[in-house]
């Protein structure tokens, strides 16, 4: 494994939460720890650590995106979709409870 992956994956195994810093400011250590938590692949990680994809990126696929990237097969994709719709969601309502003054959800 990558040493930054290898980092990134120590941090949050280390108890350091990503839930700390938006996912959309990741690092790509960071992005490789939460793929790896998330879906326990080395494959999709050391993808993510080769196409350097940092939070940012990471919340922008689509299954085009990661079929380019060599992520197969389809399941795997779609599987990969719903962890990151999930992420997606989680950010947009801490953005959202920012703006309205509210507290962090549990």
């Amino acid at each position: 494994m990558d040493t930054e992956v290898q980092d990134g994956a120590e941090a949050l195994s280390e108890g350091c939460s990503l839930a700390e810093e938006p996912p959309a400011q990741w690092s790509v250590p960071e992005v490789c720890a939460w793929l790896d938590a998330r879906c326990g692949d080395g494959d999709l990680v050391q993808l993510a650590a080769e196409h350097g994809v940092s939070g940012r990126a990471l919340l922008r696929m689509t299954e085009g995106t990661l079929r380019r990237m060599g992520v197969a097969p389809r399941s795997r994709r779609r599987e990969l979709l719903r962890e990151l719709l999930g992420l997606r969601l989680q950010q947009e309502l801490e953005e959202l409870l920012s703006i309205a003054g509210g507290e962090h959800p549990p």
